[in-house]
């Protein structure tokens, strides 16, 4: 069955049998094919990575490189990281209904990748129909952020226009790549800090009810608690304490199960990414271990330590670095 089907896929579409020359140029079609499909995977996340499609499509030696003499010149000196203006803020909720600027960032996006799609399709008046899409975009987007105004030059766009409008394919890509040099290079010297600003916010503000105590805490506190509850119960057992660790216990079940609840301060739902149901079940077998007459101390040891590892590790990896970034951008 494997080599009969194996045959009837090795054949031409007129359902003749493929020899060499037809089985290499299907090859070829697939080929470009592939490339085509894969540059439209990369293209619909590539404004969240500083139009990493750049790295897809063209050669290295095509891409404006950090030293100075290489950067366009509106760009040279800039800094590591550009400050964000006050002005910024109403293109942003809660001003803004939505968030305005990153949307037209998007739209941007999406032209300036039809360029090139279009380039590689060999669909020059396509092309240039994307070119125009973006140049407009562009101007408008670089009205918006008076302050950033100047990190928008005209100069490149307008030697892409031009090249386009020669028909110079070799000529359009070594543009294409001089203006997403100028995206990229603004992308690492903005997005984090707007994304810091803008999405994640400022996990110090969040607050919600500790369970144990009935009192309204702040997210850092209840961490710490809950820290505190699971190193208690290894301490306590460690020191023959029996009684207490199964306390500390109880007070981190407890507040493990409300901590999906603290997602809601910044998810618009419920995550349980890192309180799925193994995490859950782990926690009862646990308390089940505890519950033992004679309780197994490595046992205990391994699931709190899965615990740590599975769920708090892992949410903390996630978390941390927009949180400790954010506050030391506050």
């Amino acid at each position: 069955m494997q080599e009969n089907g194996r045959r009837r896929w090795e054949k031409t579409s007129n359902g003749q049998p493929m020899n060499a020359k037809n089985r290499e140029r299907s090859n070829a079609m697939r080929r470009e094919k592939g490339l085509l499909v894969g540059f439209l995977a990369v293209a619909s996340t590539v404004l969240l990575v500083g139009f990493l499609l750049l790295l897809v499509f063209l050669p290295m030696a095509m891409i404006p490189q950090a030293g100075a003499g290489n950067l366009p010149e509106a760009t040279r000196g800039m800094p590591a990281a550009l400050p964000l203006p006050e002005s910024l803020n109403a293109l942003y909720p809660p001003v803004a209904d939505r968030p305005v600027y990153l949307q037209k960032m998007l739209a941007l996006e999406t032209s300036f990748s039809g360029i090139v799609v279009d380039l590689m399709e060999e669909d020059y008046d396509g092309a240039r129909g994307s070119f125009e899409d973006f140049q407009r975009q562009y101007r408008e987007v670089a009205g918006m952020v008076p302050e950033w105004e100047r990190e928008y030059p005209e100069g490149k766009v307008e030697e892409l226009g031009a090249a386009l409008a020669a028909g110079d394919r070799g000529l359009a890509m070594n543009a294409f790549a001089a203006v997403g040099g100028i995206c990229h290079r603004c992308h690492l010297a903005a997005m984090v800090s707007v994304q810091q600003r803008y999405h994640w916010g400022d996990f110090g503000s969040i607050t919600f009810k500790d369970p144990l105590s009935g009192a309204s805490t702040g997210y850092p506190q209840f961490k710490k608690f809950l820290a505190a509850n699971l190193a208690g119960i290894t301490v306590d057992l460690k020191q023959g304490q029996i009684a207490n660790a199964r306390k500390q216990f109880d007070g981190f079940r407890v507040r493990f199960l409300a901590l999906s609840d603290s997602c809601l301060g910044c998810h618009e739902k419920e995550s349980r990414d890192f309180f799925n149901r193994d995490m859950r079940d782990t926690v009862e077998e646990l308390g089940q271990a505890l519950k033992s007459r004679t309780i197994a101390a490595d046992a205990v040891m391994a699931l709190a330590q899965k615990i740590g590892r599975e769920s708090c590790s892992k949410c903390h990896l996630v978390h941390l670095p927009a949180a400790l970034a954010g506050r030391s951008s506050r």
